[in-house]
């Protein structure tokens, strides 16, 4: 793989067929909203019989930061990556002890479509703030 080549991995949520920038440096390729369930995560279940069949666990709006969370969830950015958006304040959320950070599900989604909806979001000095989102994001370690 090329390095200077954008790594290209799915989002949800966002207009088919655009690239989205969730975090600086990271370019994403977008789902159709219909590829997942914003309110059900499917869970596979051992059915007794060796077998396993695919549940819908109904999705709380807070999360623990961790890989495993982030992949049921069908989220293709880093724990870090994350954890750093929770720091500079584009998805809420909030560290809960030294090594937990939890976030909002649900506002991640948003941050997701702003993003998708503003090409310059990264370039852009919210109201309130001296620096731009991507140096927000910089600075937020």
């Amino acid at each position: 793989m090329n390095p200077s080549s954008p790594l290209h991995i799915a989002v949800i949520g966002a207009k088919p067929g655009t690239m989205v920038e969730i975090k600086p440096g990271k370019t994403y390729v977008s789902l159709t909203p219909e590829s997942v369930d914003v309110i059900a995560v499917p869970e596979m279940v051992p059915a007794g019989d060796g077998t396993f069949r695919a549940v819908a666990r109904i999705c709380p709006r807070r999360f623990t930061i961790s890989r495993k969370n982030l992949k049921k969830l069908g989220i293709a950015i880093s724990d870090t990556g994350l954890i750093r958006l929770v720091r500079a304040g584009f998805v809420a959320g909030e560290k809960v002890t030294p090594g937990i950070t939890q976030f909002d599900f649900l506002d991640y989604l948003r941050h997701q479509k702003a993003v998708a909806d503003d090409p310059e979001f990264w370039e852009r000095v919210e109201p309130g703030h001296v620096f731009t989102n991507r140096e927000r994001y910089r600075h937020a370690l």
